[in-house]
């Protein structure tokens, strides 16, 4: 049967590398939730406000999950003239944490904007300077805002600036969190829309998303992968973070819900929300068995390593199902089982060529990937082959 591949995409619409997986309608995804559980609040706050605020992280600025949609300088200027104008900036959403910290949902980069202007890198005014205004090009452009508020007659312009009010749409702590995973989905719109991972990258901060960023930078996921694999939109974190997830858990616990229960795993991780978990683990022994994984994967398959490519075909891009599958399997069998398929390898990869062309276990890396039918069934298949190759 032949399979139509597509690739998911990265930064200017280039392909990531990653073959993209079928999934359900973005803003249900299988989740029906009850309305009344959405809760949100207005605020109108000063800017000096916002930006003590921003001074002592409880508004977060992590600009790595949008890290390539920066504005370039002229786009900048027209914002900050915008402000000195008077002229109302649209509506920021962000979402609160039970400490009371904002997560920007919509609006990193006007307020982003804001901050390198008015305070710049060191607190001190002299972020970047003003260029391709509209309206007050001559007295501004090419001022930064130190220059602007002390050696220019410009208080009035500075009053604009600094008592200008914005507008927050908060996302409330009580809300639950696949209803925040959908309002994010629904009301960016910074650019390109985020990838899932980007929105779980932006919601779950701390040690999950460090681990994920340790390891696709880590030298045996580069050798492995990271030389196909664009993560500028995350793909990569998503394939070690599905690794993690299926690692830790037990499948039958996966219900249909990808983004649930990748977005579990992390808060699992980050100590903010409790699953069943089949092994005790922590970050280092995760990363170990993960590079086993990948390394032992790549001994086998090379440069097809989760890919329904073989042979001397034309390579594809990874697979997401296979990736899961494969670096989860390989991290759990003994050294024994492992040195066995090695010693056998021609025949074990000629088996294992006849499942990846077979038709139902095409349909469990793809159409079914992330159902639990394909979960089960892609996993009873390798699993039985591995068994084969166990030493009695």
């Amino acid at each position: 049967m032949a399979v139509d591949i597509q690739e998911d995409l990265a930064d200017e619409g280039v392909g990531s590398g990653v073959e993209r997986e079928l999934e359900g309608n973005q803003f249900d995804a299988g989740e029906p939730f009850d309305p009344a559980s959405i809760s949100l609040s207005s605020k109108v706050v000063a800017l000096d406000t916002v930006l003590r605020r921003i001074r002592n992280n409880t508004i977060k600025l992590a600009p790595n999950f949008q890290r390539n949609f920066v504005w370039d300088v002229k786009r900048k200027s027209l914002l900050i003239e915008s402000m000195m104008l008077r002229i109302p900036l649209p509506m920021f959403y962000v979402s609160e944490d039970k400490d009371g910290r904002w997560e920007v949902v919509d609006g990193l980069q006007r307020l982003t904007t804001i901050k390198d202007f008015v305070l710049g890198e060191d607190d001190d005014g002299k972020g970047f300077k003003l260029r391709g205004l509209e309206f007050w090009s001559g007295p501004f452009d090419g001022k930064d805002f130190y220059t602007i508020d002390r050696k220019l007659n410009a208080a009035r312009i500075v009053n604009n600036i600094m008592e200008a009010e914005l507008s927050f749409t908060i996302i409330n702590p009580d809300t639950p969190e696949k209803v925040k995973r959908n309002i994010f989905k629904r009301i960016n719109t910074g650019g390109m829309r985020l990838s899932t991972q980007e929105i779980r990258h932006a919601l779950y901060q701390g040690e999950a998303s460090d681990l994920l960023k340790e390891l696709v930078e880590s030298p045996t996921y580069l050798k492995v992968v990271g030389k196909t694999v664009k993560d500028d939109r995350m793909a990569g974190r998503e394939l070690v973070l599905r690794f993690m997830s299926f690692y830790l858990r037990k499948r039958a616990d996966f219900k249909g819900d990808m983004d649930g229960f990748l977005a579990d795993t992390m808060r699992h991780i980050n100590r903010e929300h409790t699953v069943p978990v089949r092994v005790t683990y922590n970050k280092a022994m995760l990363a170990e068995a993960f590079k086993r994984a990948l390394l032992r994967s790549y001994s086998l398959f090379g440069e097809h390593a989760f890919r329904r490519s073989h042979d001397n075909r034309r390579k594809t891009p990874i697979n997401k199902s296979l990736f899961e599958m494969w670096t989860v399997l390989l991290a759990r069998i003994s050294q024994s089982t492992y040195e066995t398929i090695i010693a056998n390898k021609e025949e074990f990869l000629q088996q294992y060529y006849e499942i990846l062309d077979d038709d139902a276990f095409s349909d469990a890396i793809g159409k079914y990937g992330s159902e639990p039918a394909g979960v089960r069934d892609r996993y009873s298949r390798v699993i039985s082959l591995l068994k084969e190759y166990q030493r009695a």
